[in-house]
């Protein structure tokens, strides 16, 4: 936190010499969010953008400080605002298809996750996270295709085979689901929700 605060310390000594720049206005609301000081980070962009109104970034990031106020309607317009200027830009995509899940608006949330993997198609995450929302949607088979698919673009994606290993424990299927976790933990020895996993697999197997 101290270094954080120190940042804000020189970026407000820089914007004494110049108090309309938009970097440093981004920079010091970005310092802001990362305190939590939200209302703090929403005046340093909204300063910012009144400086640089086509910083689709700076909309974006005073989208995702609005949706830690719980200022949804005002978050979405932000990320809107964003895609208009920059229509491929992933990370607001992906956080409107988010709230638009939260909703419950899943069609539109599907429509944004599968978007994102048309105009990134070689993106291992854009596919995870359709796998997830897939998922999330009790759709199995789609979401398995879709991890299938990330780890293809992206064998160390070790995320991917713990879902797929996560599906298969669901539906007893212990033996394939250890082979995944198995998979996961090679590439990430310390990732807990698949060792605890691949221990209840185990467990089941020795017990059935």
């Amino acid at each position: 936190m101290n270094q954080i605060e120190e940042q804000i310390d020189e970026i407000l000594t820089e914007l004494e010499e110049s108090p309309n720049d938009p970097s440093l206005l981004n920079e010091l609301g970005i310092g802001h969010h990362m305190l939590g000081n939200y209302q703090e980070a929403v005046e340093a962009y909204r300063q910012s953008l009144k400086a640089a109104p086509q910083d689709y970034k700076t909309h974006f990031n005073l989208a995702n400080t609005f949706f830690e106020l719980k200022k949804i309607d005002q978050a979405v317009n932000h990320y809107l605002d964003a895609l208009e200027i920059q229509p491929d830009y992933v990370p607001a995509l992906n956080n409107l298809a988010d709230i638009y899940e939260l909703a419950e608006e899943t069609e539109r949330a599907r429509e944004l996750f599968e978007y994102i993997t048309e105009i990134n198609p070689d993106g291992a995450m854009g596919y995870f996270n359709l796998g997830n929302h897939h998922l999330r949607s009790n759709n199995t088979v789609e979401a398995g295709r879709c991890y299938r698919k990330a780890i293809e673009l992206n064998p160390d994606f070790y995320e991917a085979y713990n879902n797929i290993g996560l599906m298969l424990k669901h539906i007893g299927q212990y033996e394939e689901a250890i082979a995944y976790y198995e998979q996961c933990l090679a590439i990430a020895p310390d990732y807990e929700p698949a060792q605890e996993d691949m221990a209840y697999c185990r467990n089941a197997l020795r017990n059935s």
